[in-house]
C-alpha cells in the first residue's frame, strides 16, 4: 500500500511545520497529535476586526479546516454556507459574531502571504505556545504550513 502524504506512520510522531516557500526552509516545527487544533489569529485588513481560523489534525495525521470565527463581515469572509469541494460549510450566528464550520475539510497544506503588523498573523498551538509570523519572517513572505510525520525521537 502506498504512503499517503502527511499521514501518520507507525513509530513516527506528527508535527505542524511552517516553512518559508521562497527560501525553502523550515521556520518552525511543533509537535501535534490527531484531534488537536492550531488557531491562526489575525486582524482583517479591511474591517480591522479579529478573525480566527481553526485548523485540526485529522486522522490519520492530515491538516484539515475546522472552523472560522469573526464578529463582523469583511472582504473575502463568508456571508453564508458555502460548498467547497465535497464539503458544505455550516454558517452560524452567535452572540459573539459568526462561526463557519468546515467539518474538518481536508487540506494538504495552506499557503499564505504574511501580513504586516496591523494584520499580525499569530499561530497558537495546542499547548498554548504562540508563533507570531512577523517574528520569523518579513511582511510579504510566502509561507506554507502542513502536518508532517517526524522521527519517533521527536520530543
Amino acid at each position: 500500500m502506498a504512503a499517503v502524504p502527511g499521514a501518520a506512520v507507525p513509530g513516527r510522531r506528527l508535527r505542524f511545520v511552517v516553512a518559508d516557500l521562497d527560501a525553502g526552509r523550515v521556520l518552525h516545527a511543533h509537535p501535534v497529535a490527531v484531534g488537536e487544533h492550531v488557531v491562526l489569529r489575525h486582524t482583517h485588513s479591511v474591517s480591522k476586526r479579529p478573525v480566527e481560523e481553526v485548523f485540526s489534525v485529522a486522522p490519520p495525521g492530515r491538516l484539515a479546516m475546522a472552523e472560522m470565527r469573526f464578529d463582523t463581515f469583511g472582504a473575502n469572509l463568508p456571508a453564508g454556507p458555502e460548498r467547497i469541494g465535497s464539503v458544505t460549510t455550516t454558517f452560524l450566528r452567535t452572540d459573539e459574531g459568526y462561526r463557519v464550520l468546515h467539518h474538518d475539510r481536508p487540506l494538504d497544506r495552506v499557503q499564505q502571504m504574511v501580513g504586516g503588523p496591523r494584520v499580525d498573523h499569530v499561530l497558537t498551538f495546542p499547548d498554548g505556545r504562540r508563533l507570531r509570523l512577523l517574528d520569523v519572517v518579513e511582511r510579504g513572505t510566502r509561507v506554507e504550513w502542513s502536518v508532517q510525520g517526524a522521527p519517533g525521537a521527536w520530543p
